[in-house]
């Protein structure tokens, strides 16, 4: 079970294996949703005195669950005792939901859902956060050859020998993002005028909001739900309607993009769970009350969705 969400904590980017069993909640020291189980996987983001907010995924009987369309949420858990959730399909109990919790779906396989809940827990669970090395600093090598791709299951723009030296600018999901050092010749450059920005976590948007409010961002996501903005989102304009997408992929956390009004018809069209690259101008890092970034769609560069 993978759980995730970073910030700028010393957790951030660090799955986090929980020894003791904790409730989470919504909201710090509010009503408690579940249990977490010692063994499951956690990723910590923001803190709240002394609560952290992780997101966390794993498997719960289909038939244990029902429709839900309330702050993100697509299911819940209906059964009056509440219901395990597994690591995998018949896996390991790595947390138990109480009836009433809210879940996002990821997938669904034969009789089980796989599902994904951000919620709080208290800090004093988490196991001791290892030594930082600070971002762009972290030394690695290249240990075999392999392709180098723009993003995660994006286009192969070049390949990697074994033996390279490399920079980890961020991770997520199972990846690194790397900076290589190199050569070429003056007659092959040419200077990019508005380049789109690719390959950006969450975690280096939040860590420097100012470098990249305003800017193109192209991001793998998938489609969660259309929801209608309110008072709880005021970066997105009131009534305005704005997708509900997980994402960036591979990263398990969230993103708001604004629709432009022609295009909400297309997008109402597209099935849930569809997964889309889609290019957009960062209106806001996070929203006011959500680590939350908000982008403005500006094309869908793929995924057979409006352009």
């Amino acid at each position: 079970m993978l759980l995730a969400l970073a910030t700028g904590t010393a957790w951030a980017q660090s799955p986090a294996t929980l020894s003791t069993s904790v409730n989470f909640t919504k909201q710090p020291g509010r009503t408690v949703l579940g249990t977490l189980m010692p063994g499951a996987v956690v990723m910590p983001g923001r803190t709240s005195g002394s609560s952290v907010e992780v997101s966390f995924e794993g498997w719960i009987f289909s038939a244990s669950l029902g429709p839900m369309n309330r702050e993100g949420f697509d299911v819940v858990v209906k059964v009056r005792d509440g219901e395990n959730v597994r690591e995998a399909p018949d896996g390991a109990i790595r947390a138990r939901a109480k009836v009433g919790a809210g879940f996002v779906t990821v997938e669904s396989r034969g009789r089980w859902t796989r599902v994904r809940r951000t919620a709080w827990i208290e800090a004093k669970a988490l196991p001791a956060p290892a030594a930082e090395v600070p971002v762009g600093q972290e030394a690695a090598e290249i240990t075999r050859a392999i392709p180098l791709l723009a993003s995660v299951g994006g286009d192969t723009v070049g390949r990697v020998d074994s033996g390279t030296s490399a920079r980890v600018l961020a991770r997520a999901g199972g990846w690194s993002r790397v900076a290589l050092e190199g050569w070429v010749p003056d007659s092959v450059l040419r200077v990019a005028e508005g380049p789109v920005l690719r390959g950006i976590t969450v975690a280096e948007i939040r860590a420097n909001p100012s470098r990249y409010v305003g800017k193109e961002i192209e991001w793998k996501v998938q489609i969660v739900a259309l929801q209608k903005a309110d008072e709880l989102r005021p970066e997105i304009p009131a009534g305005r309607t704005y997708l509900l997408a997980r994402g960036p992929l591979p990263e398990p956390g969230f993103v708001y993009i604004v629709l432009p009004p022609e295009l909400v018809a297309d997008f109402e069209a597209i099935p849930p769970l569809r997964e889309l690259t889609v290019r957009g101008r960062l209106r806001a890092a996070t929203t006011r009350y959500l680590p939350t970034p908000v982008l403005d769609l500006i094309s869908v560069a793929d995924g057979r969705g409006p352009r």
